[in-house]
């Protein structure tokens, strides 16, 4: 099974080649009659998730219909998958259009094959894909919102569970994102980080040291005695939203504990994700806030993971490329789990995408 794969694998890349090589060609991809799959092995979750899609998937789902172990609203949304999936089975061949000199070009080559669809890349000079240049910070077309965006509105929804008010530490390139919190007429505070000491930044933004000055002052009154000090931090806010470059949150997050201990919640942006390149290194957010798709989460666990900003890249395209499937099969409305967040899509309208804010803590790491 394997030799077989890396065989067609060859012959695959062998024809994106000669594409390269061409101003305007057609590569076919067909249903590579069960090459990509390892036998048994694609879970029921694997289907509910749209990644690829095989004729014995429809016997899958008819199984978890017939166990009877469903309430009315999962066999509601059972069927639904069942149905989109015999829409998407069912269509003889789809098709892509793709520019030669477009960006991803490549890696939405290698995600079509992995869809195990017959489809067929049309390649030209003229026509463009609708990407944006950056996957995250731009919306891509088909979709309501950036994936930024909804990473805010996630912040956005922690926060107003809460009535207390808010600190919102961001850097220059985010500044943009902060109006997005002052429309709910709650009380923000500010701080913009522009320092290179993130100790300093932390102490002052956390009064420690003027309440460190109100000690001095007031020892200078009576320098004969000693007294007992422990510099206190703020207490008019409880939460902390932090908007930084990702290489700054390694160093900014210690620095807030170390001031602020246990006495706020801290609250990422998904920016903290794109520096991450193994997935422990997120344990140095360890208790704070982040972020992260359920089925993020299911690859760390299963140690899936290096360049969590390349995963979301990814995600971003293949996302991208099941909307242009889900439109061509016809489907009306799906719910899907996506590498970015969960997909709420519905034909002619934009694709909404929910992303979930997990506590990063090491049961992340259990499966």
């Amino acid at each position: 099974m394997i030799f077989r794969k890396s065989i067609y694998l060859q012959y695959f890349l062998t024809l994106i080649i000669l594409a390269s090589c061409s101003t305007t060609s057609k590569i076919s991809i067909p249903n590579s009659n069960g090459v990509l799959k390892e036998n048994g092995q694609k879970k029921f979750e694997d289907i509910y998730d749209y990644q690829s899609y095989f004729v014995d998937d429809l016997e899958k789902i008819q199984k978890v219909i017939d166990s009877q172990k469903l309430d009315q609203d999962q066999l509601k949304n059972i069927k639904a998958l069942k149905r989109n999936y015999q829409k998407i089975l069912s269509k003889k061949e789809y098709t892509l259009t793709l520019n030669l000199n477009q960006k991803y070009s490549k890696e939405l080559i290698e995600l079509a094959y992995m869809l195990n669809l017959p489809l067929n890349i049309f390649w030209t000079e003229g026509k463009q894909v609708s990407l944006p240049e950056n996957l995250l910070s731009q919306r891509i077309d088909g979709f309501c919102s950036s994936l930024y965006e909804d990473a805010i509105s996630s912040l956005k929804n922690k926060i107003n569970k809460d009535n207390d008010s808010v600190l919102i530490i961001y850097s220059q390139e985010y500044e943009s994102l902060i109006q997005d919190f002052e429309s709910d007429n709650r009380n923000f505070m500010k701080a913009k980080y522009d320092s290179s000491d993130f100790q300093e930044f932390s102490a002052e933004i956390l009064g420690i040291n003027s309440s460190d000055k109100r000690f001095k002052k007031i020892s200078s009154l009576n320098p004969n005695q000693n007294l007992n000090f422990t510099p206190r931090p703020r207490y008019d806010f409880k939460q902390i939203i932090i908007l930084l470059n990702p290489q700054e949150y390694k160093s900014m997050i210690p620095a807030l504990r170390y001031h602020g201990s246990d006495k706020f919640e801290y609250l990422n942006f998904i920016s903290s994700l794109e520096a991450i390149n193994t997935p422990l290194q997120l344990l140095d957010y360890e208790d704070s806030w982040a972020p992260i798709s359920v089925r993020t989460i299911s690859k760390i666990q299963e140690n899936e993971l290096l360049s969590l900003e390349r995963y979301l890249e990814l995600g971003a395209l293949n996302e991208w490329l099941l909307l242009q499937i889900l439109n061509q099969a016809g489907v009306q409305s799906a719910r899907v789990n996506g590498t970015t967040g969960r997909m709420i899509y519905r034909s002619n309208a934009c694709t909404k995408r929910e992303i979930p804010l997990k506590k990063i803590s090491t049961n992340l790491f259990l499966s």
